[in-house]
């Protein structure tokens, strides 16, 4: 009787198995392995190494913080595999259970490798074998890429972008390029210092832009492309042919530069000189009725006191001048000096009329005196 008395407790508590639920304090473990679900079977297989199955239509392992202390972290996650609903998404995720966020998701049918993390820490997109903390390779679309996009407020997203083609930023949401490194750029092609200088063929730019080239000219080109002709313009520095340096200004149009300027402060232009200043003193003044031109006398005098022509002011030996300013008061000069000719002129004429009377006066009293003399 003791006996059966253990075989019938156990046996009436077969029917509660499948409904009750059954708390084991202490700690266990299992040898074996474990089918956890509504859908485990008495005779669950397993593959060759699995260890543990959740088996059931909402397959979910949920991790429940039970702290109590307001000081301790309590949130709760789950992992999770697919959808609870007909038709839904196949993915497995991590989910926030307080907020129901979806943190990280791993859609069905992802390619291999697409998002690997190494031994050392570094990140492969696309690769098992990133050589760099994060390396994003492309297998299917023909280039890699990187997508910065706000979507609050104003709606806007650009890439970065690398293939055959170049490295490159685009604005996805215009569908431009405002950047492009084309593959086998040299080095330094654009490099942009600490303190904000920004070096074009050079890695220590000493000045806010320097173009710079390893040849005895370097130059940039400045082009229009809708200009009617001659697009484009050239402004190169080279040794020129004192080997000093000289600065010089082409318009692209083969026949060689339109002005050279050397370190010696000499200019050479292939035209005209057109300057667009002002005389200040009044140029074209000297012909008004009340313009109070001076004497002869008495402008020599003021130029001989002020050791310079009174308008053009001093012209000092290696000093500067405005040269438009100092042509406009050259200018006024020559008129003052005109105008003294003309005077000069009719006085001239005056005295060469007066002297021709006079010659005529003395030539006939000559003939009168002449004539008495022959009368005696």
């Amino acid at each position: 009787m003791t006996r059966f008395l253990p075989v019938l407790a156990a046996a009436s508590l077969l029917p509660a198995i499948a409904h009750a639920q059954t708390a084991l304090s202490g700690d266990h473990s299992i040898v074996g392995r474990l089918c956890t679900g509504a859908a485990c079977t008495n005779n669950e297989a397993f593959a060759a190494y699995d260890t543990m199955k959740l088996k059931d239509i909402n397959a979910r392992l949920v991790f429940q913080d039970t702290s109590l202390s307001t000081s301790f972290p309590t949130n709760d996650w789950r992992l999770q595999a697919n959808d609870e609903f007909n038709g839904g998404a196949e993915y497995f995720a991590i989910v926030d259970v307080q907020t129901d966020n979806q943190i990280l998701r791993l859609d069905a049918g992802a390619p291999a490798n697409s998002l690997y993390v190494t031994e050392d820490g570094t990140l492969g997109v696309g690769t098992m074998l990133p050589q760099a903390n994060l390396h994003i390779v492309d297998t299917s679309i023909g280039e890699a890429r990187l997508r910065l996009e706000n979507t609050q407020g104003t709606n806007y997203a650009w890439d970065l972008r690398g293939n055959h083609v170049g490295f490159y930023l685009y604005d996805a949401t215009a569908g431009t390029l405002p950047f492009n490194v084309r593959p086998g750029a040299p080095n330094s092609s654009l490099d942009v210092a600490s303190n904000g200088n920004v070096g074009i063929g050079t890695p220590l730019p000493n000045a806010p832009l320097e173009v710079s080239d390893d040849a005895t000219f370097s130059f940039f080109r400045i082009t229009a492309e809708q200009a009617a002709i001659n697009q484009s313009v050239d402004i190169t520095f080279t040794g020129g042919p004192l080997g000093t340096g000289e600065l010089r200004y082409n318009i692209v149009d083969g026949d060689g530069p339109e002005m050279k300027l050397n370190a010696d402060g000499d200019m050479q232009i292939g035209g005209t000189l057109t300057t667009a200043g002002s005389c200040s003193v009044g140029c074209d003044a000297v012909f008004d009725a009340d313009y109070p031109l001076p004497s002869i006398e008495d402008h020599l005098a003021e130029t001989l006191a002020l050791g310079h022509l009174p308008n053009v002011g001093p012209t000092r030996h290696g000093a500067p001048w405005d040269m438009t300013d100092k042509l406009g008061r050259v200018l006024n000069e020559l008129e003052h000096a005109h105008l003294y000719i003309g005077q000069l002129h009719q006085e001239l004429g005056a005295q060469k009329a007066e002297k021709q009377a006079m010659e005529a006066q003395i030539a006939a009293l000559a003939a009168r005196l002449d004539a008495l003399e022959r009368a005696d």
